[in-house]
């Protein structure tokens, strides 16, 4: 693997385990009946912070097209929806291990969207590989 390539997959780990992490936390957080939007806030502010530290660190000044201003924002609002109805979950009881593979099944949809939008080439491993991925999500919520 080329260097090249190998970045790529290194921070696609690292999101992997910081994305795990995250929403084990909301699962402690729900597990304790925090109320959603006041977490969300709390997670939004921390969210921010790394952000302006990241463009302080990197020199770089807030550059963002309109266009692109929009794209965050929808795919903001999905976020909030998303955080929101995870801690809604558990805080009404949902078990771990029900409600993270249902919620992992999101990794179809980002897919599906990519083969469509992008036109991502569908080979037979990939369709293999996604079967795999939903029969395993579809076995670990029973």
């Amino acid at each position: 693997m080329n260097m090249s390539m190998s970045m790529p997959i290194m921070l696609a780990f690292l999101a992997l385990i910081c994305g795990g992490i995250t929403t084990f936390v909301w699962k402690i957080a729900g597990a304790n009946d925090v109320y959603g939007p006041s977490y969300m806030v709390v997670e939004t502010i921390a969210f921010g912070v790394v952000a302006v530290l990241i463009h302080i660190v990197q020199r770089h000044p807030f550059d963002l097209s309109p266009r692109m201003t929009g794209l965050a924002s929808f795919g903001g609002i999905f976020a909030a929806v998303s955080v929101y109805a995870m801690l809604l979950a558990f805080r009404l009881g949902g078990q771990g291990s029900i409600i993270f593979p249902i919620a992992g099944l999101g990794v179809v949809v980002s897919v599906i969207l990519s083969i469509v939008i992008f036109r991502e080439p569908v080979n037979i491993t990939r369709l293999l590989g996604l079967g795999l991925g939903v029969s395993s999500i579809i076995v670990l919520s029973r």
